[in-house]
């Protein structure tokens, strides 16, 4: 099982540690276009709110990712049901931060 555990969790491991990079770029640098684009980052409501809610966010999910690849190593079936509960918190969350601070209109159809 080890061996087998240790190629499963892989990509779980190696999202937390892109999830990690990204939060990083946010809550140190406040690189807000690195998730947002070149043109965006201009346009938020307020920059530094977007910056640190928008960090911790991506920490929520680097640490769901996280979980899964310990979850995976009791039950595959855990693991897939807590990430993608993770994941539907984290939408719901991402949707009220970005509807509070970021870009005016940013998601309406245009």
């Amino acid at each position: 099982m080890g061996n087998s555990y240790l190629s499963n969790v892989m990509i779980p491991l190696m999202m937390t540690l892109v999830l990690g990079y990204y939060a990083a770029r946010l809550l140190i640098f406040h690189d807000t276009e690195s998730i947002t684009g070149k043109d965006n980052g201009k346009k938020l409501k307020d920059k530094e709110k977007y910056v640190a809610e928008s960090g911790k966010l991506i920490l929520f999910l680097a640490a769901g990712s996280f979980v899964m690849a310990i979850l995976m190593y009791f039950s595959v079936h855990a693991a897939v049901v807590e990430i993608a509960v993770w994941f539907v918190v984290f939408g719901i969350l991402w949707k009220r931060m970005n509807d509070k601070y970021g870009a005016p209109n940013s998601h309406k159809k245009k």
